[in-house]
């Protein structure tokens, strides 16, 4: 008997990977604006340092399905971060040094968040400003 094929779907496999903790689209939404540090994402969505781990977890599972990855430019000696967790990786054709710091989308990750995430947000922050404006007209 012959083996089906089965055919993936990665962009909806990667839509799940967001959705399944509303944390994760945070996350996304976040680094949609530029390339952070674990520790600012944190202190963006509120996670306490006591939940470090929780928001590592979640970073490894977009990671893991294709969506962040670690952000890595090249840099002169003077502009290189002076925070922990900057990784020097070498120097590059043009001399400057190489170096990764913090996470940014991937294109699959660009394109969850241009697709999904962004007209979610739209879509909650308009069902708000609806409710201020009702809110008003019964006052």
């Amino acid at each position: 008997m012959a083996k089906k094929k089965e055919k993936k779907k990665p962009i909806f496999e990667k839509v799940g990977i967001v959705f399944r903790n509303p944390v994760r689209a945070d996350i996304m939404r976040e680094l949609s604006e530029s390339p952070q540090r674990p520790q600012k994402i944190a202190e963006n969505l509120g996670i306490g340092k006591e939940k470090k781990q929780f928001l590592n977890y979640h970073l490894n599972a977009l990671k893991k399905g294709g969506l962040i990855k670690s952000h890595t430019e090249e840099l002169s000696e003077e502009e290189i971060p002076k925070e922990k967790g900057t990784r020097i990786n070498g120097v590059g054709e043009e001399g400057k040094i190489q170096v990764t710091y913090g996470v940014e989308l991937t294109k699959n990750g660009k394109d969850v968040v241009n697709q999904y995430i962004d007209p979610l947000y739209e879509e909650e922050s308009g069902d708000k400003e609806e409710k201020i404006k009702i809110n008003k007209k019964e006052e």
